[in-house]
């Protein structure tokens, strides 16, 4: 299946899901913020967990051709030391454990985001793809600044550590735009159906975070358009001929750790001595940072 056919079906969904949320919330069918954060914690938990759920068989690639059979020895205490440290880190330092994820987090959905329609390197494609993902960031801010912070503080943030970028939350957002298109254009200046798609896709991202609640736009986002498209690229390495089969293949293989994995979130949100909003809000951010750091590693290693 042409990349130009799958972008255009998950810009569809994307949009589908977006508008319906919209519809619900406007017309008051939601109004009760947990229920909300309950669905966002699902849809994370499902689709978003699930992208990084065949990491094993990355690691596989790359340790079995040196340790031979010892590798998983090696690759899963390895990935949970990792996503251990993180969380340490967290809570020790969470206002520089906070900035090193948005900063790293925001390269990665860049880059795998662009990724899927070019596949290069250098200095103007990282930049590019830092804009990419860091417009998530900047958008947040802007639009939605009351609960960003409330966020912030879930995650042990005070405002008082960022607040001296409050007054310029819209001019970051608006330089993080410009020099974001512009880097589009120079990207895909070779293909503009490609420059099309990518420039529609920021222009759905925008509306999501203007007129939908933040962890929402969010999660959509990070389902719908970062997790789907990594899951069918992997799906595309489980089966080259049939991308169909592929995502069979890759639903049978994911669902174990992606089992595992929701089964830890949901423990830590209901055990955990918070209240469930903020148990939820530290679930889904803390524990995505600690998976991104040994995917993001795998990542690179892979590449290679």
């Amino acid at each position: 299946m042409p990349l130009n056919k799958i972008q255009n079906i998950l810009l569809i969904i994307f949009s589908t899901f977006g508008s319906l949320s919209y519809i619900l919330f406007t017309n008051n069918f939601i109004q009760d913020d947990l229920t909300l954060l309950f669905f966002c914690f699902f849809l994370i938990l499902v689709l978003g967990v699930s992208h990084g759920a065949l990491d094993h068989i990355r690691g596989k690639r790359i340790l079995e051709p040196k340790f031979n059979k010892a590798w998983s020895i090696l690759f899963f205490p390895g990935y949970i030391i990792l996503g251990l440290l993180v969380i340490i880190s967290w809570i020790s330092f969470p206002p520089v454990t906070l900035l090193l994820f948005l900063i790293t987090a925001g390269y990665h959905f860049g880059e795998e985001d662009l990724s899927f329609f070019k596949e290069e390197s250098g200095v103007i494609f990282a930049i590019v793809s830092f804009l990419k993902g860091f417009l998530i960031i900047t958008l947040s801010f802007h639009y939605s600044f009351e609960n960003t912070s409330l966020f912030f503080e879930y995650l042990m943030v005070p405002q008082n550590y960022y607040e001296a970028l409050i007054p310029y939350k819209s001019t970051l957002f608006s330089v993080n735009l410009i020099c974001l298109v512009g880097g589009l254009i120079y990207l895909f200046k070779d293909n503009i159906n490609h420059l099309v798609l990518t420039l529609l896709e920021v222009l759905l991202i925008i509306l999501s975070f203007v007129y939908l609640p933040l962890i929402l736009a969010f999660s959509l986002y990070f389902c719908f358009l970062h997790s789907s498209k990594h899951i069918i690229g992997l799906a595309r390495e489980l089966d080259k001929q049939d991308i169909k089969n592929g995502l069979k293949l890759f639903s049978v293989k994911a669902v174990p750790l992606t089992c595992i994995t929701a089964l830890a979130a949901v423990l830590f949100v209901f055990l955990s001595s918070e209240k469930l909003d903020e148990n939820i809000i530290k679930t889904i951010f803390i524990g995505l940072a600690s998976l991104t750091l040994p995917h993001i590693l795998l990542e690179i290693l892979d590449k290679k």
